[in-house]
Parts: structure tokens; sequence; C-alpha cells
């Protein structure tokens, strides 16, 4: 992979982060679906415009529940047996490189952030910030393999630290070569959603 096509695959708007939940025996798919209606009905997420639900709770290990927008969407899916809320971009990139990496960060913990205070689910919902998994859904800029994830690597753990002020643990490659790329992340610290949030908001004054 060149640095040009680095580069570009930085620039796709198919950047994907997932933080996973703390207690997957709490979750219940089927609660979601209601949530996240109240999410469009009352237009909670911030630089979205929510159009609709789409439920996948027969699917095992599938792709959950996805509240669907303009230009991202935010599943709680459970690949690979593991539940947790991923957020998706589509159709428009939202920056390149670095920022656009903490961008996608930002975006998934506010929704993070209102599932764990929705009033519905009773704090049953938590998350975890010390693991996560980062992607590119764009195989042709992205294609999931060592070589991809090398030349990313350097912007992906300038972003990590932007966001947890401390460098990533470690950095893997958790997809196959048939797949969307996939990277999981050991951060190098496990703040709670809102601390992140703050962090990033502070950041960015």
């Amino acid at each position: 992979m060149t640095s040009a096509s680095k580069v570009d695959a930085l620039s796709s708007p198919e950047l994907s982060v997932k933080l996973f939940v703390t207690d997957a025996t709490k979750v219940d798919l089927e609660e979601l679906i209601p949530v996240f209606h109240r999410w469009i009905r009352e237009d909670l997420l911030e630089d979205e415009v929510a159009i609709d639900v789409a439920g996948y709770a027969h699917v095992p290990k599938g792709p959950g529940v996805t509240l669907i927008c303009d230009h991202a969407h935010y599943a709680f899916d459970e690949r690979a047996g593991r539940f947790g809320l991923r957020y998706r971009g589509r159709r428009v990139a939202r920056g390149s490189g670095k920022d656009a990496i903490v961008g996608a960060f930002r975006r998934v913990l506010r929704g993070a952030a209102l599932l764990e205070k929705e009033p519905a689910l009773a704090g049953k919902y938590r998350f975890a910030t010390g693991r996560i998994e980062f992607g590119i859904s764009d195989r042709l800029l992205a294609p999931s393999g060592a070589e991809t994830l090398a030349a990313l690597r350097p912007t992906l753990e300038a972003a990590l630290k932007e966001v947890y002020e401390a460098p990533a643990k470690s950095i893997a490659l958790a997809s196959g070569p048939r797949e969307p790329l996939l990277a999981a992340v050991e951060a190098g610290a496990s703040p709670s959603v809102d601390a992140l949030l703050d962090r990033l908001a502070a950041v960015a004054r």
C-alpha cells in the first residue's frame, strides 16, 4: 500500500469505531429499537440526520439494531459474539487522516453516552473504552491485511494518543483477507465515556 493510498483510505467516508459493552448479559436488542426511534423523533444525535431503524436481532452474531442516518450508521451489533455500539460513516468524508479518526471516535462516544444515560434502559448499558475496534469498510481503498494496517498505523496511533492522552498498548489486525479492514486496539487507558468526551471537547477549543 503506497503512501498516497494511505491518505486516500483515511479520507474515505467509511471509517468505523466500535465500543464494547461491559456486561453483555444485560443486552436486549429488541429494547433498543424504540430507543433509536426516540432519538430520531427528538433529533438527539449531534451532526446527524437520523432517518430509520433496521432490526436484525434474529441474526446470530449479526448486525443487531442499526440507526440509519444520512451520513452514518450507528449499529448495536454482535460481530464475533461481542456486543457493542459501532459508528460507521458513509457517503461523505468528514475530514481526513488523524482528524477523521478522532471525529469517528467523538461520534461513537456521543452515541454511547446517550445509551448510558437513556432513561428507558435504566443504566444497564455501560461501555468500556480500553479496548475498541477501528475499521475502514472500503475494501478497495483499504484491503484487509498487515500491509494496509502498517501503512495506517502511524496516523491511527496519533489519533489514539489525542483521544486517550496516552499511546496505544497494541494494534492488531482483526479481519480476514476477504473482510473489511478491522483493527483490534488496546488503549493505554480506559477512562469513562464522559471523560473522553470532555477531553475531546477541551482539545477542540
